[in-house]
């Protein structure tokens, strides 16, 4: 295929030098997918395609490197590591997704599609098929029309030509049986062949939802990021003497209840072969959260999840927290962000018996502030925290999304779960209020 050219009758691969119109098809391609709602939801993904097609467009394929990439789009220092911060390679990874789902949705309707081949970070424009037929033909992205037609003289007279008269054979019984045959097999064929299909259609999972999982098959492992508790210590040691027992056995510790959603947290992601690591939020740095995908475990101790749902439609918020100082015990709340009258609290004051529901949250979205997926599961109390998972262990959140006809064509969701208590054991769990955006 020779490269830059456009008058095509198939499907290619362009690469530069591309001609005029081709790039003015591809920036209007360009424009196109970035008002579309798959890539709107995510400015991070947006300005990386942005990117890298208009400077392949202007020449410096050969400049688009990770480094470079993570230093003009995504404002890394100029020697920061890449091993350790995966921010081009999560992102590359994510458009990609998003241009799959985005062509797939509206196959055959681009006259040039924009492509970004694993392994690179150079997109490719693949120029959709042009077929032949005798239909007069027809103007594509790559083939402007630049000069009207000359006009065509139509005789005064025409003649018709006569055909030969048809001769007509009367078919013997043995030919219409055969015939007759063809015709049911043709039928039963066309039959079973779209029942087929009809049921693959049905069970053909949404697409057009929010999917919790997609965008944490990265390669590199996911972040568990759990809430810990410390022990007062009594004799306070300075940094320089402390020891083992000070570090980690007083300050590192995990409610039973956390670990059983940590250890349910750990097994949905090994039966979908995502690798993950555990960290604790208090040993976890802003840093260490821009580096992979993060899910966020609990609420009172998770500082992390208390900051990165700020902005979120309902925000978790604290009065009182640990190791803050204050006389009281903590109150945790869910707080509706357009209207701060709702809210769904816990006040940890009270007896655990006569405690009557707990509250949590459930979210997955594109945290501008680290760059990368997060997943919340956070309950006020450890009950709620233990409603969450099972809502996202069991299914139940998955087929909620696909019920609930606003959250299609959206990609980021949070849902306000409730738990009923009785003598101290939470029940089944449900959604409250859901968002998707």
């Amino acid at each position: 295929m020779a490269s830059g050219t456009t008058n095509m009758e198939g499907s290619g691969v362009e690469r530069a030098p591309l001609s005029a119109d081709l790039q003015a098809a591809v920036r209007a391609e360009l424009d196109g997918i970035l008002k579309t709602p798959i890539f709107t939801q995510s400015n991070r993904c947006k300005r990386f395609l942005s990117h890298v097609v208009l400077q392949t467009l202007a020449g410096n394929a050969g400049e688009l490197k990770e480094r470079t990439i993570g230093i003009n789009v995504f404002e890394r220092t100029n020697d920061y590591d890449t091993g350790d911060d995966s921010i081009v390679r999560v992102t590359a990874n994510e458009v990609r997704k998003r241009l799959g789902q985005h062509y797939g949705e509206s196959a055959g309707a681009h006259a040039v599609q924009i492509e970004l081949p694993r392994g690179s970070y150079v997109p490719e424009f693949r120029i959709q098929a042009v077929r032949r037929s005798t239909r007069p033909a027809e103007t594509t992205v790559s083939e402007p029309v630049t000069k009207i037609p000359e006009p065509v003289e139509i005789p005064s007279k025409t003649e018709i030509p006569i055909t030969p008269p048809l001769t007509t054979e009367v078919a013997s019984p043995e030919k219409i049986s055969k015939r007759r045959l063809l015709y049911w097999s043709a039928a039963v064929t066309s039959v079973v062949a779209i029942a087929v299909a009809a049921g693959l259609l049905r069970n053909r999972p949404q697409s057009n939802i929010p999917e919790i999982w997609s965008s944490f098959h990265v390669g590199s492992p996911v972040l568990l990021c759990i809430d810990t508790h410390e022990l007062q210590d009594p004799s306070p040691a300075s940094p320089e003497s402390k020891k083992f027992v000070d570090m980690v056995l007083r300050k590192q510790i995990i409610a039973l209840d956390d670990a059983a959603v940590l250890a349910s947290m750990g097994a949905l992601l090994g039966k979908k072969e995502i690798p993950f690591r555990v960290v604790g939020a208090e040993q976890t740095s802003l840093a260490d959260l821009r580096r992979q995908p993060v899910v966020l475990i609990g609420a009172i101790d998770n500082k992390w999840t208390i900051r990165l749902s700020e902005n979120l439609p309902y925000r978790i918020e604290v009065a009182n927290p640990p190791h803050s100082g204050a006389q009281k015990e903590p109150v945790a709340s869910i707080i509706d962000s357009r209207n701060s009258a709702t809210r769904w609290s816990t006040d940890l004051s009270i007896p655990f018996n006569a405690w009557k529901s707990d509250y949590a949250v459930i979210a997955r979205f594109d945290d501008p502030t680290t760059g990368v997926p997060v997943l919340i599961e956070a309950g006020l109390g450890n009950d709620g925290t233990l409603a969450a998972s099972e809502l996202v262990s069991s299914g139940g959140l998955s087929s909620t999304l696909a019920r609930e006809s606003s959250c299609r064509g959206k990609r980021n969701f949070e849902a306000v779960i409730e738990t009923q208590i009785i003598d101290t054991k939470s029940g089944p769990p449900h959604v409250l209020r859901l968002a998707c955006w």
